[in-house]
């Protein structure tokens, strides 16, 4: 395993850290298109439930917390074991709320929003004119995507949308803080990886039996998934979403930020957006060019905000 990750590393070494941040844009929002296709199939809450626990194997089989070693590393008081805690609920319910938005508004929109989280977070903790200017710009872009979609004839099925998004947004900002205080006590990703596993827990509370029983019986309007050996299908492909969404951006920023600033990787992230709704075009979402206006004033607003931040929110 460590050979295998010294010749990824090696290999991402060689490649310009743009491209690689674009590569990894392109492979997450491509699954995340792929993820809304498989909602005809099975229902966003169940999908996203497989996505955080795919990754969450994923994470413990990669990181393997019950070995004595690591053990030592995990928090010994309520209150550090409360912040691992609830960085790992964020993450849970940010990725839950993400797959509800995109199942009720363009993939492109919703990543512009979900902005709004990491931006607030700037605006709260920073000193500069950087992080006023840069939320004032996002809101315009907000309210102008918010606006122009609610005017629509899917106004309620935006509003639903706009609702998860924005909780989604402010999970993004609370992950940010609450990460940046299990990063700072040393043996992050075990903590992280601990963390997760509590958030997909108890996300398996409410959604477990659901998910398991709808991939088992395909909902009502599932075509390939009712077929004979439609649920293994499906299972495989909600695996490969959830690697290529969330386990191998994961492993790739932890390369990236070795080798650039935070300043400089947070301003690569404007992209996203832009990448985002590249990608809906393929998949049929045509955004009106309002909407192109408001994806582009977050984007400034995040290359604004975080361009002189030599320790941003991301």
């Amino acid at each position: 395993m460590n050979d295998v990750k010294r010749v990824i590393a090696d290999a991402l070494g060689r490649v310009p850290v743009f491209a690689i941040v674009i590569c990894e844009a392109t492979v997450i929002y491509l699954s995340t298109a792929i993820a809304k296709v498989a909602f005809t199939q099975l229902d966003p809450l169940y999908a996203v439930w497989y996505r955080v626990g795919f990754m969450t194997l994923m994470m413990l089989l990669w990181r393997r917390p019950w070995r004595a070693a690591v053990r030592a590393g995990l928090p010994h008081r309520a209150r550090d074991w409360a912040v691992v805690a609830g960085c790992g609920l964020a993450v849970a319910t940010m990725n839950t709320m993400f797959y509800v938005a995109i199942s009720h508004m363009d993939m492109g929109i919703a990543v512009a929003i979900e902005f709004m989280g990491p931006l607030a977070v700037a605006v709260i903790t920073g000193r500069s004119w950087r992080e006023r200017l840069g939320i004032g710009i996002a809101a315009c872009g907000v309210v102008l995507l918010a606006g122009v979609s609610l005017t629509g004839a899917a106004s309620a099925r935006f509003a639903v949308g706009l609702a998860a998004i924005l909780v989604g947004g402010s999970m993004w900002g609370v992950y940010i803080v609450l990460g940046r205080r299990v990063a700072s006590r040393g043996h992050s990703l075990d903590n992280l990886c601990v963390g997760i596993a509590i958030g997909w827990a108890a996300q398996s509370l409410i959604l477990a039996p659901g998910a398991v029983m709808h991939v088992i019986h395909p909902k009502d309007g599932a075509t390939w998934a009712a077929a004979p050996g439609g649920m293994w299908k499906l299972l495989g492909l909600l695996f490969l979403i959830s690697m290529f969404a969330s386990f191998v951006p994961y492993l790739t920023d932890q390369i990236v930020m070795r080798r650039t600033s935070s300043a400089a990787f947070s301003v690569m992230q404007s992209i996203n957006p832009a990448v985002a709704t590249a990608i809906g075009l393929a998949f049929g979402e045509i955004p009106s060019a309002w909407e192109c206006v408001g994806v582009a004033l977050v984007i400034v607003a995040v290359v604004v905000t975080f361009s002189g931040d030599k320790n941003p929110a991301r």
